[in-house]
């Protein structure tokens, strides 16, 4: 019996000496951290020195009353939940879609477009935001693109207008059509457009009609600018669509790798069978995967809800926030201009709740509708 309780001591000793370490780096980094933001977020906290400093006590829900409060948290939390659409909605059916594909190998070169598809996902994200913020930004291609569009559109009924004119002796007549196709831009320009803009035209007498059309384009074709992410009714499409291009692969990846542990053999037999490729998709690849399809929604649901870096580099929240997410709107309220340390930590518990409250529903989605895996 001493043996016995000598021996089952020495197992304990043991079991908590390997644990403990362990148990106790998570309280340090996970359980204090967590517990520490929930005070805080119920505090009077005004950032100054937690031990020494002002004294400091609780407050109530005052922070949580101000963040449901303000319009900002509201708009932060609608472009959270677009992109947490956009993310389950979208990148996990594509990565789905394009993962089938290759496994079932119905396009040439799969190892390929596998790869292609998956390096979006390893660039960094401060170049990715960056490089996205160049094409959609007012002197990017995309502005470039629809300038020479327009420029070339206007310099063609140009000289549609212009076209049998001798020696510039045009008629007002030619000169309103001008000012018709210019439009507003020419009153920006002449306090008495007909007799002045014929008076400019003239004056281009013996030179080249070409040098004409490039200074009458460079002084009636507007600029055409995107200001993709500054306008409030289309400011999330740029960063939807830079987040479906980035991470889709990462999904490919995920369900490519769970497809490669079906067995062939199922799959073959229910070919022969006469089974479409669609019926092998719905009946076979779906219902084993159904476990990986929800750790995958979980995954995107947790990103979405953290994503910061890539929006911040884009756009840094927007010159008037309206591309601002909860993390974004957290960060401003923690680090910029006089920290606000209750309600950024009010809206980072704000955060995990939600994140709780979907992933929890996914399960139940899951429980209820999903396959089980083999």
């Amino acid at each position: 019996m001493p043996n016995r309780l000598r021996l089952r001591g020495e197992e304990g000793r043991a079991y908590w000496s390997m644990v403990l370490p362990a148990f106790s780096i998570y309280l340090l980094v996970m359980a204090f951290p967590i517990v520490l933001s929930i005070v805080l977020s119920v505090s009077n906290y005004d950032g100054g020195k937690m031990f020494g400093g002002d004294p400091w006590g609780f407050a109530g829900f005052k922070a949580y009353a101000r963040v449901f409060s303000d319009p900002l948290f509201w708009n932060a939390l609608k472009n959270n939940a677009y992109i947490v659409l956009m993310s389950v909605f979208g990148q996990l059916p594509l990565g789905f879609i394009f993962a089938y594909i290759i496994y079932r190998k119905l396009v040439k070169w799969p190892g390929f477009w596998q790869g292609v598809l998956y390096v979006p996902n390893i660039i960094s994200v401060i170049v990715v935001g960056l490089l996205w913020q160049t094409i959609f930004s007012p002197n990017g291609p995309i502005a470039e693109v629809m300038n020479s569009i327009a420029r070339a559109g206007f310099q063609s009924r140009l000289e549609a207008i212009l076209a049998g004119v001798g020696s510039l002796d045009i008629s007002d007549d030619h000169v309103r059509k001008i000012l018709d196709l210019a439009g507003p831009a020419a009153l920006e320009w002449f306090t008495d457009p007909v007799p002045e803009l014929k008076e400019l035209i003239q004056s281009y007498s013996g030179a080249p009609m070409q040098e004409l059309l490039n200074d009458l384009c460079n002084l009636f074709v507007q600029r055409w600018s995107p200001e993709f992410l500054s306008k409030s009714n289309v400011a999330m499409l740029p960063i939807l669509f830079v987040l479906l291009w980035m991470y889709t692969g990462m999904y490919l990846i995920l369900f490519l790798a769970n497809m490669q542990k079906i067995d062939a053999q199922i799959i073959e037999a229910a070919r022969i069978d006469g089974a479409s490729e669609w019926q092998v998709m719905r009946c076979i690849i779906l219902p084993s995967l159904s476990g990986t399809i929800v750790n995958s929604a979980i995954l995107a649901i947790s990103g979405s809800l953290s994503s910061f870096s890539l929006i911040f580099a884009m756009t840094g929240g927007g010159p008037s926030r309206v591309t601002e997410i909860l993390s974004i709107y957290m960060y401003n309220n923690a680090f910029l201009g006089r920290p606000n340390l209750p309600l950024a930590n009010a809206i980072s518990l704000i955060m995990v709740v939600i994140s709780f409250f979907l992933i929890v529903l996914t399960k139940l989605a899951e429980k209820r509708y999903g396959g089980k895996e083999d």
